[in-house]
Formats: structure tokens, C-alpha cells, sequence
């Protein structure tokens, strides 16, 4: 019997640890989360969601407004923004969670001489673990964008494994061609994923291929049209950026703009097309992806000898799609020329986690189930404690950020006048205005955005003079320096924000 065949019993069955890992994943999601704002984009996407604005490039439309929806609720009982906002990710890792782990006991077959607990437990204890691995928790603890784009991954390549299997009894029932609504639901989740993050493509593409070779959605022209209809559902979310193009909210992407030319260019990223071509990532960085290898040393070889199996077609043909998807996310992590792509490595631990119990359960069937729960305990020992250390560290260090932030934000001398900071966590001031009623007549600009021809003129249209005098600095680093002198020579107060932050650094 394949496992395709005895997947269906697996599925239905186990339910008790699903559930267990996932309230744990909630559970650990919202404890190590900051007590505010977090880290990277969190600011940014928090606003975006506190006011159902477009965040950075593709705008993440499915995130931002079920975000919207999820915050608003809790906000409306006392929960604050950020608070609410980081909660949205937590819950993110542990539908994440609940259906990379079904998804991994239905793959995990029957092997001879390991009974059903000691499979439970070994798939019990490697999700354990991935919970708190760093580049996971900091997915899940903060408002960010990955946690439910590994929760579309796990959903994904469930339904896909599924539709297989459901293909293979079909043909041998002899019950004639799939159902069109088959194609629909799946062009439905490839539109999902389209829609929320542009890396997707990774993992739906060798998936839709897979499905096509193998029929199970039909002949091209029975499945075409039902599967473009089904990827429209989702799509169609795109057009809230096209609305808040002309309508725009309180807060937004400030380079975004009218148009089917500025909408095109919003959602396909082009902005980050000249960052493809080497990796350059920061020693922090690099450092958070090494954290990768103990678990990748195990769950790899795991997929890689899935794919090589001599038995289980369908089985077989799965790992090598997904391994495809592996390799295709690695070398985008490698070639994407960013200070922090840790965050894009995530992908490749939900791969790996889908075949990791698999593996370890033909492990227990050669060794005995004892040793090879032992052997994986002995691995978490060696790394739980670190990665843990570092998960923590990493939630104090956010908090320590929002201190100082506002410390900084209490030292501007003046109520009205033009705030400069040529840093990403500029979203953060405008939180503090928009959610907080802090300091609102403050005009917070960022100077390196102001380079861009768009937020220049607005600024232009604003203020009755051009932030830098006419001319473009030929230095970024000389931009706020630019900008302070024009907005000086206009006779309007001005602060750099990076001097009072090194004040309230001290």
C-alpha cells in the first residue's frame, strides 16, 4: 500500500497534537512578542493595518485588510494597535503550524515497526522545535507579513497532495475527468498566494506543474478556465491598492501611485528588481540563517531521500516537487542583494518541516523508535537553549527600540515644524501621531523617499519650496544634511531625528 493510499485515515486521525502544537505556537507567538511596536517593517505594517492603508511594495492587500479586520476587533476591547498587530502574526505561525503538521502525518506512511505514538511523538517533537528556531519566532512575534505567507505554504501543499490523491483513486475507480471545481479551488489558493507574496511563485508553479502532469486537474482545456476564474478571487484584492492610489489613507506607501502604471509597478516590485544579484547580507543576518543548519541538516536528507525512493510514485514524485521549491526559494535568499534576508529562508524551514517527520520516522523503523527519539532530543538539548536565548534577546531588543524612539520623539523642541529621519523606522513616528495623538502637528519626512520625484513634488505642493534646494545631492548621505539647510533657509523649524535619538541613547 502507498502512502498515498493510507494518507487518508493519518489525516483524520492525531488531531490532539495538532491542536496541542498549535495553541503552543499561538502561545509562544504572543508571549515572546514585543510589548509594542516591532522591529523591521512592523511599524510600517502595523499603521497599514491600523488604517487600512498600503504598506511597501507588492502592498500585501489579503494581509493588510484580514488584518484590519483582526485588529479592529481586538482593538475595539482595549487591545492597542501594535499589540493586536503582532497577535495577527502569531496566529499566522500557528495556522501555519496546524497545517504544515497534518500535512507532514499524512506523508509520514506506515512504517514497518513503528507504531502510530512513537510517529505522533517524533512529529510532535520536530515541530516542537521548529516553534522557537529564530528566524520562526521572530516571524511570528512581530507584525510581519511571513508568518501567513508559510501559513498559504502549508495550505497549499496540503491541498495539492490532497487533489493528487484524490486524482489517483478517481483513476482507478475509472470515475472519468476531475471536476472543473477542483481547478477553481486550486487556482483560488495560487491567486492567494500571488496576492500575498510574490515568492510564491516558488512554490505554486512546480506545484501547478506537478498537478498538470499528473492530470489530476484535468485536460488543458477542461481545467484552464475554472483555474484563471479561481485565481481572480484572491487577485482581485489588488484592486484596494488601486482604490487607495486615488483615495489615499492616513498613511501609505508614499511612492505609490494612480494609474495602471503606478499599480503595475507597485504590486510586481520593481522597485527591488536591481537588489537580484548576490548575496550581501549583514553579519546580523547571516548569523540568524546559520541558525538554519541544524535543522535543515536534518530535514534535507529527509526530503532528498523522499525524492530518491524506489516505492510510492505519487509519494516520490511530491518530494522531488517540493525539493524543486526548496532549491528555487535557496537561490533567491542567495541572490537577493538585501542587509536582512533571513526573513526569505523561512520557506525552506516549512519545506523541510513537511517531509522532517517522515524521515525521522524510517529513522526509528532502522534504529529502533527509543533511539531515534533520543537522538532528536539529545539535538533539541544542544540547540533549544541558544535559539531560545536568542528569541528572547531579540524581543527585548525590540522594546529597547521603541524606548528609545520615543524618548527621541519627546526631545524635538517644537510642537510644529519638519522632523527628518532617513530610517526605515520613520513609519513609526507617524504610528505615534496617528494611533496615539502624539506631537500631531509635527510634519515627519523621509528624506531618502524624498529623493523620488512623487513625495518630492507633494512636498513641493505642501510647503511652497523644494526640500533640497533645487537639486539633488549626489551622496545619499548628504540628502538630510540637503534638506536641513532648504528647510532652514524657508524659516521653518527642523530637526534631523538621528541627533536627538543619539541623545536619548545617552
Amino acid at each position: 500500500m502507498t502512502v498515498a493510499e493510507s494518507s487518508v485515515p493519518d489525516v483524520r486521525h492525531g488531531w490532539i497534537g495538532t491542536l496541542l502544537l498549535g495553541a503552543a505556537a499561538l502561545a509562544w507567538g504572543l508571549a515572546m512578542a514585543p510589548r509594542g511596536y516591532a522591529e523591521g517593517d512592523g511599524s510600517e505594517l502595523t499603521l497599514a493595518m491600523a488604517v487600512a492603508g498600503v504598506p511597501h511594495p507588492t502592498g500585501y492587500p489579503l494581509y493588510v485588510l484580514g488584518g484590519h479586520l483582526f485588529g479592529s476587533l481586538l482593538h475595539a476591547v482595549g487591545v492597542p494597535w501594535p499589540i493586536a498587530a503582532n497577535a495577527w502574526s502569531a496566529l499566522g505561525g500557528a495556522v501555519a503550524i496546524v497545517l504544515l503538521h497534518r500535512l507532514a502525518r499524512a506523508l509520514t506512511g506506515d512504517p514497518v515497526g513503528v507504531g502510530g505514538p512513537w510517529r505522533a511523538l517524533l512529529a510532535f517533537l520536530a515541530f516542537g522545535t521548529l516553534l522557537v528556531q529564530p528566524i520562526w519566532s521572530a516571524a511570528v512575534t512581530g507584525a510581519e507579513v511571513y508568518a501567513w505567507h508559510v501559513a498559504w505554504i502549508g495550505a497549499a501543499c496540503g491541498a495539492a497532495w490532497r487533489i493528487a490523491d484524490a486524482a489517483t483513486h478517481a483513476v482507478r475507480r475509472q470515475a472519468g475527468p476531475p471536476p472543473r471545481r477542483r481547478a477553481f479551488f486550486w487556482g483560488m489558493l495560487v491567486g492567494a498566494g500571488a496576492a500575498h507574496h510574490a515568492t510564491s511563485i516558488f512554490v505554486w508553479g512546480p506545484l501547478t506543474g506537478w498537478l498538470v502532469a499528473r492530470g489530476a486537474l484535468g485536460a488543458r482545456r477542461r481545467f484552464l478556465l475554472p483555474f484563471l476564474a479561481g485565481t481572480l478571487v484572491p487577485l482581485s484584492s489588488i484592486a484596494w491598492i488601486a482604490y487607495r492610489a486615488g483615495h489615499p489613507a492616513a498613511f501609505q506607501w508614499p511612492l505609490l501611485e494612480g494609474g495602471i502604471a503606478g499599480l503595475w509597478t507597485h504590486v510586481s516590485a520593481r522597485a527591488y528588481f536591481g537588489y537580484l544579484g548576490g548575496f550581501h547580507a549583514s553579519a546580523q543576518d547571516t548569523a540568524l540563517l546559520l541558525t538554519t543548519l541544524p535543522w535543515l541538516a536534518v530535514a534535507l536528507p529527509a526530503l532528498g531521500l523522499g525524492a530518491l525512493a524506489r516505492d510510492a510514485r505519487t509519494e516520490r514524485s511530491f518530494a522531488r516537487v517540493l525539493l524543486l521549491a526548496f532549491v528555487l526559494q535557496a537561490t533567491f535568499v542567495m541572490l537577493f542583494r538585501v542587509r536582512d534576508p533571513a526573513a526569505h529562508a523561512l520557506p525552506l524551514l516549512a519545506l523541510g518541516a513537511v517531509w522532517l517527520p517522515r524521515g525521522l520516522a524510517r529513522l526509528a523503523a532502522r534504529a529502533g523508535p527509543a533511539a531515534a527519539t533520543l537522538l532528536l532530543v539529545a539535538g533539541m538539548i544542544a540547540v533549544l537553549p541558544g535559539w531560545i536565548a536568542r528569541d528572547d534577546a531579540g524581543r527585548r531588543a525590540a522594546e529597547k527600540t521603541d524606548r528609545v524612539v520615543r524618548r527621541a520623539w519627546e526631545l524635538v523642541p517644537f510642537e510644529r515644524g519638519i522632523v527628518a529621519w532617513n530610517n526605515d523606522l520613520l513609519p513609526r513616528l507617524r504610528a505615534y501621531q496617528l494611533l496615539e495623538g502624539s506631537h500631531p502637528d509635527r510634519v515627519v519626512v523621509h528624506p531618502g523617499m524624498l529623493s523620488w520625484e512623487a513625495p518630492r513634488r507633494r512636498f513641493r505642493e505642501r510647503h511652497g519650496f523644494d526640500p533640497f534646494g533645487g537639486s539633488l545631492p549626489e551622496r545619499e548621505e548628504h540628502l538630510s544634511g540637503r534638506l536641513g539647510r532648504a528647510v532652514a533657509a524657508a524659516g521653518v523649524p527642523y530637526q534631523d531625528f538621528d541627533e536627538v535619538v543619539r541623545l536619548a541613547l545617552e
